[in-house]
């Protein structure tokens, strides 16, 4: 890794016998005539010569010996036929046949390019208003700052044409218009980030922003008192959508009314008290799929400590269940003053943990790994038993203030997130859901929202050493990474270009005084080929 002291400036056989006769004498009486026997082969023959006598009288006719020809010939005949048979197949063999080929009929039918669309989350979101009244209503509070960028093509920003956010603002939508005729799709990239102090919600929040999707896991949020989650379903498509909520505790999966068939309109948001569904639970996992239109989901979680502020956070999408987790850049920092804390009453979610579903229908045995990235070999880690449906947190324990890397192998898929606490100077807490990253291509663009010290992470998961240039603006910064190792480098605010080796994961954590955040950097879906169509 170079050594920087600044950030980095960003802008697939037949046989047979012969017949006798007697000589007749007068002595002997007539007797009646016995036909005479004709074997096959002793037709007479009138040219040929009169038989001879033998020793004994018996006269020896010509009819054998023709028999004795009729049969050699007949032999010649079967062993020519057989030669000329073999010699046939054997033509047949040598020669080459006639052939025919035909071509089946086909189409190439190349996809028509769209818009390409992301989602950031949109302003941090209260639950009521500040008289405590409208508790089911969500207003969104302040503004995000969102950088974005492409590589080809000019992105544009807007917001869904309706939301439950009663400010009517509702999340930002990134629309990157489809090129006339592309070689390949731009890179396109966005990301927001949010500090707030107003009311109950104190802190710093940051999400990268996402491509919608039929499929997500959330590990991340509370409902017990004090904690408030809330439950983002933003479509971007032009396909209602039909979502259900799959909600796992602490003590199981939650059964509860209204958690299949929310509609959620083509170009609209829905927001979603997590507490309607599922009141006082400690460790919530939501999973979340949807028919029609593809929708991005998030979690927006907030505490409040009696009367103090405890920090609010932004849940991305996770990696989803996988018997191999990967969590860069996980950040402690000020861990004795965390520690300090943790033992006060309703203090206990300011410590550090894991938390782990099995949401198969079998338990699995997890390893926890957790190597700073200044190094290779794991200063902590240990074994846990999740059993099948349940939800457990594992504690990260004493660990020292600096950056680590996480990884969680298990005999049977799990999904997995690292929850993580700041105390500040003044005593005010933040905390941050660090989650799963997914293995990166040879090129991809990222996005660094405006925030406190943004830190870029990158982590080499493979069996072989890796080099990943970061480039931007001011110029390109290799950088190796050894087999299970990571680095880190500060960075500054904008679009940054990785290219190198597939297989590497990355994230940005962001620390202040008493604030934190980070989120993971995820691979774009792959695009559209052309294809051929047969009838």
């Amino acid at each position: 890794m170079p050594d920087i002291d600044e950030p980095i400036d960003l802008p697939a056989a037949n046989g047979g016998a012969g017949g006798s006769a007697r000589p007749e004498t007068a002595q002997q009486p007539e007797t009646a005539q016995q036909p005479e026997t004709t074997w096959p082969g002793d037709e007479l023959d009138e040219t040929a010569s009169p038989g001879t006598a033998d020793g004994d009288g018996r006269v020896r006719g010509p009819g054998g010996a023709r028999r004795a020809v009729v049969m050699s010939a007949r032999i010649v005949s079967g062993i020519v036929g057989v030669g000329v048979a073999a010699v046939v197949l054997a033509a047949a063999t040598w020669l080459p046949l006639p052939t025919h080929t035909a071509t089946a009929p086909s189409q190439v039918v190349v996809p028509i390019a769209t818009d390409q669309r992301l989602v950031c989350p949109g302003a941090l979101l209260r639950l009521g208003d500040d008289s405590g009244l409208a508790a089911t209503s969500a207003t969104s509070i302040g503004l995000p700052t969102i950088a974005f960028a492409a590589s080809a093509g000019v992105p544009r920003a807007g917001h869904l044409a309706t939301t439950d956010d009663t400010s009517d603002l509702g999340p930002t939508v990134l629309t990157l218009p489809a090129a006339a005729a592309p070689a390949l799709p731009a890179l396109f990239a966005g990301s927001q980030g949010q500090s707030i102090q107003s009311g109950d919600l104190l802190g710093y929040a940051a999400a990268d922003c996402s491509e919608a999707r039929g499929d997500t896991w959330l590990v991340g949020g509370a409902t017990n008192t004090g904690r408030t989650t809330i439950i983002t379903l933003s479509n971007p498509t032009e396909v209602e959508s039909t979502v259900s909520l799959d909600i796992y505790s602490e003590n199981g999966k939650v059964l509860a009314a209204g958690t299949e068939g929310i509609s959620v309109p083509a170009d609209g948001q829905r927001i979603l008290s997590l507490a309607g569904f599922a009141p006082g639970i400690v460790s919530p996992v939501i999973h979340v799929t949807s028919r029609g239109g593809q929708v991005v989901a998030s979690l927006q979680q907030s505490v409040v400590r009696t009367l103090a502020p405890g920090g609010v956070e932004i849940v991305a999408a996770s990696s989803g269940p996988s018997t191999t987790t990967v969590i860069p850049g996980v950040m402690l920092w000020n861990t004795a003053g965390v520690l300090a804390q943790a033992s006060a009453p309703g203090y206990a979610d300011l410590s550090s943990v894991i938390r782990l579903l099995a949401p198969g229908s079998k338990k699995a045995t997890a390893s926890v790994s957790i190597v700073p990235e200044t190094g290779v070999a794991p200063t902590k880690g240990g074994t846990v038993s999740i059993e099948a449906g349940k939800v457990t947190e594992f504690p990260l324990g004493d660990l020292i203030d600096g950056t680590y890397t996480i990884t969680v192998t298990s005999d049977e898929p799990i999904v997995v997130a690292a929850r993580v606490s700041t105390v500040g100077s003044l005593g005010g807490s933040d905390f941050a859901w660090f989650e799963g990253a997914q293995p990166l291509g040879d090129q991809e663009l990222i996005s660094v929202a405006a925030g406190p010290a943004a830190l870029l992470h990158m982590a080499n998961p493979t069996r072989e050493p890796l080099t990943v240039t970061v480039t931007s603006a001011a110029g390109a910064y290799p950088f190796a990474i050894a087999p299970g190792a990571s680095v880190n480098a500060p960075v500054a605010v904008g679009t940054l270009t990785l290219s190198g080796q597939p297989g590497y994961m990355a994230s940005v954590s962001y620390l202040g005084d008493g604030v934190l955040a980070a989120y993971p950097f995820n691979p774009a879906a792959p695009a559209s080929t052309p294809i051929r169509v047969y009838p």
